[in-house]
């Protein structure tokens, strides 16, 4: 990842000497089989299954008696294909009545320790070092993160369609995530309705008040048009007449789309995501955990740099009318980020690195 080392790694060094010793029933599978069937490297297998039996350990977690690589292997075929093929469950040796008990356990476990997986740069020093590559990605400055919401389709009841239908047509829940500029995810919040406008949603996490109370200093999240230019949310300009304000569209436009390729590598490795099913009403914690998870898996997989099963597409934007040009924006803001783009994104030239001297403009 691009910051200081989250919680999480100190797991992987208590583990590290355990995983020299491979689970019998990795033997059935060939490390092809494993990356197409599971879309996990070996050693990332072996990680997973430590990690996840420790917890199982700690809780006392039921498990029908099954070992625990057979539960996780189980769990990362599910995850990765949106079901468990019958040949693929006789060589795990599982039935299917217990594969979906084994689903249910391994994404209470990784959910319930998502915050050791999935970290926000909290010192200041982590941010700077986030910020470093998030300018050398776009010519940005002080920025800590791309921020969006990603749709999930699910099957809502009768009487509360209207309340998950989205943007895209379809009913979702929406997660709201942070990313860094290479995809490693920093932040996930859950759950909102698939019609929740991404502004309310942004309001109403924590993240937003870590913010506010100045946790995170004076820096910046990207966001898409559909939020509101504030503080701590540096949105495109709604007008441009002047080659640097173009320029600095184009570098928005090109970090923003990092957060969309994040939503569309997850699903393109989780198969599971692009339906959850039916929910019941007021009621999808479930599905929660396993989107949950899967973001907990994909951090994982980024530190194992394990390759992607396939090509995967962006996931669409979708980010309704530009909320600049149809709220009063903050004067002191808009005036802000005009200092910026004349301090970065000079008229014919590049980008170029350097201190913002305005950053501590309120």
């Amino acid at each position: 990842m691009s910051y200081a080392s989250a919680v999480w790694l100190a797991a992987l060094g208590e583990f590290d000497d355990e995983s020299d010793s491979i689970p019998s029933s990795l033997d059935n599978f060939d490390d092809d089989f494993l990356l197409k069937h599971f879309h996990f490297t070996r050693s990332a297998v072996c990680f997973i299954i430590d990690y996840v039996g420790a917890q199982m350990e700690s809780a006392k977690y039921c498990s029908d008696e099954l070992s625990t690589d057979v539960i996780v292997l189980a769990a990362l075929c599910v995850y990765a294909n949106g079901f468990l093929p019958n040949e693929t469950a006789d060589m795990i040796g599982i039935s299917q009545a217990s594969a979906r008990r084994a689903v249910n356990t391994v994404s209470r476990v990784l959910s319930e320790k998502a915050e050791e997986f999935i970290t926000f740069p909290d010192s200041y020093n982590d941010r700077v070092l986030v910020a470093q590559e998030i300018q050398r990605f776009c010519g940005i400055p002080n920025v800590v993160g791309v921020l969006g919401c990603m749709h999930v389709r699910i099957k809502p009841t009768p009487e509360e369609e209207i309340f998950f239908l989205n943007a895209f047509d379809y009913h979702s829940i929406m997660f709201q995530m942070i990313c860094d500029s290479q995809g490693n995810l920093l932040s996930v919040e859950s759950q909102w309705p698939g019609s929740t406008a991404e502004q309310s949603i942004w309001e109403s996490s924590k993240i937003f008040q870590q913010f506010q109370s100045g946790r995170h200093g004076h820096s910046w999240l990207i966001g898409a048009s559909c939020y509101s230019l504030e503080r701590h949310v540096l949105t495109p300009l709604a007008y441009v007449r002047k080659r640097p304000s173009m320029r600095y569209n184009e570098a928005h436009f090109k970090i923003q789309t990092v957060i969309q390729k994040t939503f569309g590598a997850l699903k393109s490795r989780f198969r599971c995501l692009d339906n959850l099913g039916s929910i019941q009403k007021n009621n999808c914690s479930t599905h929660v955990e396993v989107v949950s998870a899967c973001c907990v898996l994909h951090n994982i997989a980024m530190k194992f740099s394990v390759p992607f099963p396939e090509e995967f597409v962006p996931e669409p934007g979708y980010h309704g009318v530009n909320r600049e040009e149809i709220t009063q924006s903050n004067s002191s803001m808009l005036l802000f980020r005009e200092d910026m783009i004349k301090a970065f994104f000079p008229q014919d030239s590049d980008p170029v690195p350097g201190i913002f001297v305005g950053f501590e403009r309120t």
